[in-house]
């Protein structure tokens, strides 16, 4: 049931409550007040607590609209603490008096009421009263700092997803590029094998139209994509790229970001050397919860074209869709790629 209560208000609701309790084991035992005039005065004291938050909660309600704590925490404060105590003060004066003249319980009020007595108890109500504005006022901060700290995700979350929509872009060019100069080379060479790779770059580029706005897709998806992506490259490099696929059945219908896939190998083709006498072999598994992506080093000397942010967009991309990491990491002479699958 307190569940539905926010932690300020449990919080102050313990408070209140503590305070009641330990008055009423005090009164009992210095003074010898039995335990149905305690009573009487334990709703007394509950009464004036609970009309004095609600009239502080209302009264801060009211000051968050015209006189925000960035104009002055100070300002704000010393005044409200002065007239949240004023309001108690008012509210004791007003209440105890009507309701302690229906009992027999003067003399004992009396006897209670001394000069000590009335220092001790106004300190601790104004120290309630500072407890609770330091209360309020740090589940002010702690909501500020929240939403700037959301508001900071967000925007590095946006940027991350416009430094990877640029990559994908800047790859579609130069694969379109590739892809038609390999393309012009079949039609005389080779037309049906040329008819046949104009299909699947149609169905490549068809797959990033039809994706390019989604955050995520299943990884069976990406993966029919993939397989049109790498007849092409095949046709491309021949004998001198092998791609290899061990996909577990529990990862298909997990979900990965479009075009993922096409980055990393793209990424491999242009780091590494590709050739007849050192081919460059890409293996791509899977189990439960990542996709691997591994290829041989054999690094170019000079890499054109590259700026070396596109694996840092995807682990940016990553970091903020999953708790799972995605590492690109260099072991035993080979580069591997751990994508996290998402649920």
């Amino acid at each position: 049931m307190l569940e539905r209560f926010s932690p300020k208000t449990r919080i102050v609701a313990g408070v209140i409550a503590f305070l009641l309790a330990l008055s009423f084991v005090m009164r009992w035992y210095v003074f010898g007040i039995t335990w149905q005039v305690n009573l009487v005065l334990l709703v007394i004291s509950g009464s004036v607590m609970i009309i004095s938050w609600l009239f502080f909660s209302r009264l801060h309600t009211y000051l968050n609209g015209v006189f925000p704590y960035e104009r002055g925490i100070m300002l704000r404060m010393v005044p409200l603490v002065l007239l949240t105590f004023g309001f108690l003060m008012f509210v004791t004066w007003l209440i105890v008096p009507c309701v302690v003249g229906l009992f027999p319980i003067e003399t004992i009020i009396q006897k209670q009421y001394t000069d000590l007595a009335r220092i001790a108890g106004y300190t601790a109500q104004f120290l309630v009263v500072v407890l609770l504005n330091v209360l309020h006022l740090s589940e002010y901060l702690f909501q500020k700092w929240h939403e700037n700290a959301t508001r900071a995700a967000n925007l590095e979350k946006e940027k991350s997803q416009v430094q990877f929509d640029n990559l994908k872009n800047q790859l579609n060019p130069h694969f379109l590029f590739n892809s038609l100069t390999s393309l012009d080379s079949l039609i005389q060479d080779n037309p049906d094998l040329a008819q046949q790779f104009l299909q699947q770059l149609s169905k490549v580029f068809r797959y990033v139209l039809q994706h390019k706005d989604k955050g995520l897709v299943s990884l069976y998806t990406e993966l029919e994509f993939i397989k049109n992506y790498v007849f092409l490259l095949k046709t491309r490099f021949e004998n001198t790229l092998e791609i290899d696929f061990q996909i577990s059945e529990v990862s298909l219908d997990k979900k990965i970001t479009p075009v993922t896939l096409q980055i990393l190998i793209e990424n491999a083709l242009k780091h590494n050397i590709v050739s007849a006498d050192r081919p460059l072999k890409i293996r791509i598994c899977s189990d439960e919860n990542y996709l691997k992506v591994e290829n041989n080093l054999q690094l170019k000397k000079q890499v054109e074209t590259s700026n070396r942010q596109g694996l840092q967009n995807l682990k940016n991309l990553y970091s903020f869709l999953t708790d799972s990491p995605f590492e690109a990491i260099e072991h035993n002479g080979k580069f591997v790629a751990y994508v996290p699958l998402i649920a």
